[in-house]
């Protein structure tokens, strides 16, 4: 049985005075710095780097998040550089999804969760005009994702 996001992560304070307004409202997103290599793309494998910057308008704060020489076809959820941050990555449907969890200073006992997926859109990397036989480095868009942001009271 997979245990609950909220109760499986670390909880991040955020000293930001307003970070309770700015987790209320819609919030997003914002990937940037995006890599995606494969290395070895001309036998039809999946080892590879996969990563990016993501800035959260609730919290006001840009990760870093990155899995390194693994298996993209099976990467499992993964931790960014903060330690309330992860990202996981569908090799088979090219999609990233984020969740997060934080505590803002000015609400004591209310957690936040976020999460999100959006679909890369790759133009001319890894489809059938990629060229075999070379590692295949990808340049994705920058994009940014809705955030469902729900709260709750902390027992």
């Amino acid at each position: 049985m997979e245990v609950p996001y909220a109760a499986s992560q670390k909880l991040v304070e955020v000293a930001a005075e307003d970070c309770t307004a700015t987790s209320q409202y819609p919030s997003y997103w914002k990937i940037d710095d995006l890599v995606l290599k494969v290395y070895d793309w001309d036998n039809g494998g999946s080892m590879g780097t996969f990563g990016f910057t993501s800035y959260s308008s609730a919290t006001n704060r840009t990760v870093e998040c990155l899995a390194q020489d693994v298996d993209l076809a099976k990467l499992q959820w993964s931790q960014c550089s903060d330690p309330g941050v992860e990202f996981q990555f569908d090799f088979d449907d090219m999609s990233l999804s984020l969740r997060e969890t934080w505590t803002c200073s000015g609400s004591p006992g209310i957690t936040f969760n976020a999460n999100a997926t959006g679909l890369m859109m790759l133009h001319g990397c890894l489809d059938s005009d990629t060229e075999k036989g070379v590692e295949s480095d990808c340049h994705v868009m920058e994009f940014d994702m809705a955030a469902d942001v729900t709260s709750s009271g902390m027992t």
